[in-house]
């Protein structure tokens, strides 16, 4: 079978995919009807064996269409054909042609390991093994050979175990029980044990269709430890302000502490360049999508008003904290852009007035043709001075009941800066990531009160919109500490 032949077996499975009207009608005889019709007026029970049938042929077909794609992929890999068409891998070839870089750089993969393992070859060759298979036994083997030697003749007895399981996470198990298995018992004393084996630490970082990060963790033991040892104090639960247990699950607080090491990180001056600057999150803010507002002086940056109703230009560029507001209702019905992150994406209205809190957020004003127009400084809110007076009067997160370290918390003002905020001592309050997203977010309110400290106001009750909601002091000023439930 040629290519021909192969477009014309994809073409007649397309056709007979199509509904025909004309194959249908009353007057059509019995077998006339295509497969897709079939499909769509298959009955309940009377049909199910029929259906199981097709959709099992289909995997198969499936399976076996994997198997020349990976067969192609190493043909393509043996003659060079990726640098002749100017491109550096198989994968980015195949991503070329129409295939999603996930699938491309798996079959790009299996491609290339299949003459060595014949028997993961010749399952999807006759259909019984897929793609996603294959490419976890693959996985599971070079996971064992990084620990251990593998004879040929034991190498055939784990491929075997690891095809007859059920699912590529099971393999994954299978895999790292082979191992442990396989690993010497008295190795040599200048053998690494796997677990303190520094080559055998791997990151993977994905994002998810709904623009979440996965991420995925084999480390040493010591790294593993040190890891520990950085989560643990940021885990512990913290009260609500009602003084009830804090509502989140292990995992939450554990993922919730990850991300405050990665932000304090970030906001320190001692780390590794990136493109020859600190490396930070960059957001990418279409300029028709923002309200300018009061610009802070350049030269004192302690909140003084500039001309009321200045325009961002590029020659005469606002401070990147003016961007912060972006009115919904103001937009123009026809712009589509929206303010994005510069590695992971589009992103809300609510994270973008959020992160302009944020010192470490280097933000960037668009044309609507996607050209800067101005990029905000890295320190462009509360000066280092007014961050240390905060610190002196909040003495950490300032939410009731919180009280995370200042040097963990974002500079927040209670008057939004695009609504005429200045930026100084009694207009700022520090708050934690999480509950900086509480304000912004979950309906909280956060206001200087006569006696210049932060008061909080907790969201409206929903049974009970017209309820008077209390204020509640800031954490630092709260005088319950002396007793064991206090928050």
């Amino acid at each position: 079978m040629n290519a021909l032949e192969l477009t014309a077996f994809a073409d007649r499975l397309a056709d007979d995919l199509t509904i025909d009207p004309a194959a249908v009608g009353p007057e059509a005889p019995p077998d006339a009807a295509g497969l897709a019709d079939f499909l769509d007026r298959a009955r309940p029970v009377d049909d199910d064996r029929t259906v199981l049938a097709i959709v099992a042929a289909a995997i198969a077909l499936k399976n076996t269409v994997d198997h020349l794609l990976a067969r192609a992929a190493a043909t393509m890999e043996r003659t060079s054909l990726p640098q002749r068409k100017r491109l550096r891998t198989v994968g980015a070839v195949l991503t070329g042609l129409g295939m999603a870089p996930s699938a491309a750089y798996r079959t790009a993969r299996l491609g290339a390991a299949l003459t060595s393992t014949a028997a993961v070859s010749r399952g999807m060759r006759d259909g019984a093994v897929s793609a996603e298979m294959g490419d976890a036994v693959i996985r599971g083997l070079a996971h064992i050979d990084q620990r251990t030697i593998v004879t040929e003749q034991l190498r055939d007895q784990v491929i075997s175990s690891l095809m007859v399981q059920t699912t590529p996470a099971k393999v994954d198990q299978k895999a790292r029980a082979w191992a442990h298995r396989l690993a010497p018992d008295d190795p040599s004393d200048t053998a690494v044990p796997p677990a303190e084996d520094l080559a055998l630490n791997e990151m993977t970082v994905h994002q998810g269709q709904d623009g979440r990060i996965e991420a995925r963790l084999d480390l040493d033991v010591l790294s593993g430890e040190e890891l520990n040892a950085a989560l643990d104090p940021l885990c512990r639960p913290i009260p609500e302000p009602d003084g009830s247990p804090d509502t989140r699950s292990a995992g939450q607080r554990r993922a919730d502490a990850f991300t405050q090491i990665v932000r304090t990180y970030l906001s320190h001056s001692e780390r590794p360049l990136s493109g020859g600057v600190l490396p930070h999150a960059t957001l990418l803010v279409p300029a028709r999508l923002t309200s300018p507002g009061p610009a802070a002086d350049a030269s004192t940056a302690t909140g003084s008003s500039g001309p009321p109703g200045g325009q961002t230009t590029a020659s005469a560029p606002t401070p990147a904290g003016a961007v912060v507001q972006i009115p919904l209702a103001d937009v123009d019905q026809e712009v589509t852009r929206v303010a994005e992150f510069g590695f992971t994406g589009p992103t809300s209205v609510a994270m973008a007035e959020l992160l302009m809190c944020e010192a470490s957020v280097a933000v960037a004003l668009l044309d609507d043709d996607g050209l800067p127009l101005n990029v905000g400084r890295e320190h462009r809110l509360f000066t280092p001075g007014q961050r240390k007076a905060l610190a002196i009067r909040d003495r950490g997160c300032a939410f009731p009941g919180c009280g995370l370290p200042p040097s963990w918390c974002d500079a927040h003002h209670m008057k939004h800066w695009a609504h005429g905020g200045a930026t100084d001592l009694v207009n700022g309050v520090l708050l934690c990531r999480r509950h900086h997203g509480f304000i912004h977010t979950l309906g909280w309110e956060v206001f200087a009160g006569p006696d210049q400290y932060p008061w909080f106001l907790p969201p409206p009750d929903p049974a009970h919109p017209d309820r008077y909601r209390e204020p509640i002091c800031a954490n630092a000023r709260r005088t319950l500490t002396n007793l064991p439930t206090a928050a």
